[in-house]
């Protein structure tokens, strides 16, 4: 059987085609007033970090090489965000135990969408495009940095950024979003919407496991419960 590889000016080509056979490039909106989650490994005055590095190894799965494009992570859910930030340290060094401390250095950040805003859906686009899902998740990056640099020199106006799967929690979506000069302003920090994970509580029953008696849980219970994660006491 033939094993699709990426080739960029096929992928451009296929776009190109999709569009101009009348179909919509696939969009979500963000209504005003959403409420996006970010992980942070240390506390910053802001959770809204725009960031574009040059180096390739330097860069997230979304992040064009280059430093010419800048991008911004967030998620639906407090509990993908912790996903994709401590799953990812798990595959980079295999580190699966977090010590109580780390867990008060920690933050589960809240932003606020300020106004409605059109992200691109690149799962259901690869799907449009017969492009396998995994090419999008695996350890290469070429595929999805490639993606995110096309689809904003294309419709940087137009879109805001990209809505896409983790490939570590398959609970609603995460967003990479590029910055413009019109992007300014599109993103606020709720107020008092730092939380370190010790003291994180999350409200959505959806992702209480069975038989879980309390009205929330708490962002260590998340990560332990939720990720498979553990964590090491230091009480003597």
């Amino acid at each position: 059987m033939r094993k699709w590889t990426f080739q960029s000016k096929a992928t451009a080509k296929a776009i190109a085609e999709l569009v101009a056979s009348g179909q919509q490039i696939p969009e979500l909106v963000l209504p005003e007033g959403s409420i996006l989650k970010r992980h942070q490994w240390r506390k910053y005055q802001s959770a809204i970090h725009f960031s574009a590095p040059d180096e390739a190894e330097k860069c997230g799965r979304f992040n064009p090489p280059g430093g010419k494009i800048a991008v911004w992570y967030a998620a639906d859910s407090a509990l993908t965000a912790m996903a994709e930030s401590y799953g990812r340290m798990f595959h980079l060094a295999r580190k699966i135990a977090w010590p109580e401390s780390a867990l008060s250095q920690h933050y589960l950040c809240a932003v606020k969408v300020t106004r409605e805003i059109k992200i691109i859906d690149v799962i259901r686009l690869c799907e449009l495009l017969h492009i396998p899902l995994d090419s999008l998740e695996n350890e290469r990056y070429n595929l999805p940095q490639w993606l995110m640099a096309h689809l904003f020199a294309l419709y940087q106006d137009k879109y805001a950024g990209i809505a896409y799967c983790s490939r570590h929690c398959r609970y609603l979506k995460c967003y990479a979003f590029w910055q413009t000069p019109g992007s300014a302003g599109l993103f606020s920090d709720v107020p008092q919407g730092m939380a370190t994970i010790s003291q994180y509580k999350e409200y959505d029953t959806n992702l209480f496991p069975p038989g879980w008696r309390q009205p929330w849980m708490a962002g260590d219970d998340m990560l332990e419960l939720l990720l498979n994660f553990e964590i090491i006491s230091e009480t003597d």
